[in-house]
């Protein structure tokens, strides 16, 4: 669909009058997806991180017998396909020229580069939005909170509760703790810290209780220390893009979790159609989003 600012489209700015052209330009929220993702930059058109195992546990070695041998395999491989996202518009000449309150031409890229900004932040978070959904699996070809992600050389584990469970100071206690059992593909014990927790909206006043409270949230008893927020360094954040108004996800400090592959920022160009004179511009960017080790997260349930 070709969408054209005509005269029609600001049929009042062609006359002089008006005081002031309202709900259009507003403030926004600043970046929430650096809070969850790294950020990388790609030359290619795709990038692949391969998930592998190392040796496991040493074996009682009796005397006189051979030792036992184990060697690092590969697991599976996360690709991460980039994309083309774009948007333009397109102003005839009598609309610039003839509009008395705006300059629609400088307009334009304001409003397109806050088009990519909202396109882009809410890319990231259909990352997590989608995160229990068996439609968009990660390299394990399991969702990114699983209560079965494999481990390479047998067995599984978890990154999320078995059901769904409210966010509370227990809640969060009860995760951290999972998150300390985490293992390798060859069932090592990982050092994996809790980190910040991410939340929707709706949390907010939740999470600032449990993390700004000095002792134990609910209890009269003022000997009971709140822990979590000495546990925890990154603290909380909110990400007005999220769906649910209930999950919430715990970030570790485990590698190569949450990632956006940067192949090409955000990008502008202008030109004038010859034949129409139309003013045309157009912004664009090219990512990928997505995420590789599962234990850099731990989940809510759903």
């Amino acid at each position: 669909m070709v969408a054209i600012v005509t005269q029609g489209s600001h049929a009042r700015s062609l006359q002089e009058g008006i005081n002031a052209v309202t709900d259009i330009e507003f403030k926004d929220y600043p970046m929430e997806y650096s809070n969850i993702f790294e950020i990388k930059s790609s030359e290619k058109s795709y990038e692949l991180d391969v998930s592998a195992s190392g040796t496991g546990l040493a074996s009682l070695k009796a005397e006189g017998t051979a030792t036992s041998y184990d060697a690092e395999k590969q697991d599976w491989i996360t690709t991460y396909t980039h994309a083309v996202y774009s948007l333009g518009t397109i102003i005839t000449m009598e609309a610039q020229m003839n509009n008395l309150t705006r300059d629609l031409v400088q307009k334009a890229g304001t409003m397109l580069k806050r088009s990519l900004v909202h396109t882009d932040e809410q890319l990231a978070a259909d990352v997590i939005n989608n995160a229990y959904d068996t439609s968009f699996p990660i390299g394990d070809a399991l969702p990114i909170f699983s209560t079965a992600h494999l481990l390479g050389k047998g067995g599984t584990f978890s990154n999320r509760f078995t059901a769904f469970t409210p966010l509370s100071q227990a809640a969060v206690e009860d995760a951290t703790i999972a998150i300390e059992d985490f293992r390798d593909g060859a069932g090592l014990l990982v050092m994996a810290k809790a980190m910040k927790l991410h939340i929707p909206r709706q949390l907010r006043y939740t999470a600032n209780k449990i993390f700004e409270s000095t002792y134990e949230p609910g209890s009269a008893n003022t000997a009971t220390v709140n822990p979590i927020s000495k546990e925890m360094s990154g603290g909380y954040h909110v990400n007005h893009r999220f769906t649910s108004a209930t999950e919430w996800f715990i970030q570790t400090d485990v590698d190569d979790g949450f990632k956006i592959f940067n192949r090409m920022d955000y990008t502008f160009s202008q030109d004038n159609d010859f034949g129409t004179e139309n003013f045309r511009s157009k912004g664009m960017f090219y990512k990928s989003y997505g995420m590789t080790s599962p234990r850099a997260c731990y989940g809510s349930g759903q």
